[in-house]
């Protein structure tokens, strides 16, 4: 998963003057985040004309990595816990932008306030770009070279309803439609 995260995560520590990151550092930041598994963490600039440098995270999330059609029961707990570190982090705006596996937990965390879920299955997911700066800068991500985006997920949740949720990569998730089970017609629910 990856995360582009506001400079001021560095406030005090010594990757603010030299835009370096040591090992202390990168525990440092790590305790401020609330992720462990935290893989690589660097500076890159998503400014299409001036620099605006942030901080990638490239956390591993040591969950499975939800592709469509693929069914879980077990790790529905682990992409709850993952989304909610994310909100407290969006709350806090230190985030500046997340990848489709980010916008996964956040999508499960929003369906799982209103059901409990035991089985999921992603059955759709489409992502809108809205700004590529893949022409302008050096490249270290894919979020770095995409990283303002709108996600459109879909998922069956226990063999029943249908979400439809769309998020942004800055951290707003809703519910565009939910559909309840109905094999012979449409029943959209409110």
């Amino acid at each position: 998963m990856e995360i582009l995260l506001d400079l001021d995560l560095c406030e005090g520590l010594s990757c603010d003057e030299t835009l370096e990151i040591s090992e202390y550092d990168n525990e440092q930041i790590s305790k401020r985040v609330d992720f462990d598994n935290i893989h690589t963490t660097d500076f890159v600039n998503i400014g299409p004309g001036a620099d605006l440098l942030v901080l990638l995270l490239i956390v591993n999330i040591g969950l499975e990595v939800l592709k469509l059609g693929t069914e879980i029961n077990d790790g529905i707990d682990g992409w709850i816990g993952i989304g909610k570190k994310l909100k407290k982090l969006f709350n806090r705006d230190k985030i500046v932008s997340i990848d489709k596996d980010g916008a996964t937990a956040m999508a499960i965390e929003l369906i799982a306030q209103k059901e409990e879920i035991i089985k999921l299955e992603k059955i759709q997911e489409s992502t809108i770009n809205l700004v590529d700066v893949s022409e302008m800068i050096t490249i270290n991500s894919e979020l770095n070279k995409r990283p303002h985006n709108y996600y459109i997920q879909s998922y069956r949740i226990n063999d029943l309803d249908v979400y439809v949720i769309g998020i942004t990569s800055t951290g707003e998730a809703k519910i565009i439609k939910h559909f309840g089970f109905n094999p012979y017609g449409i029943s959209e629910i409110n």
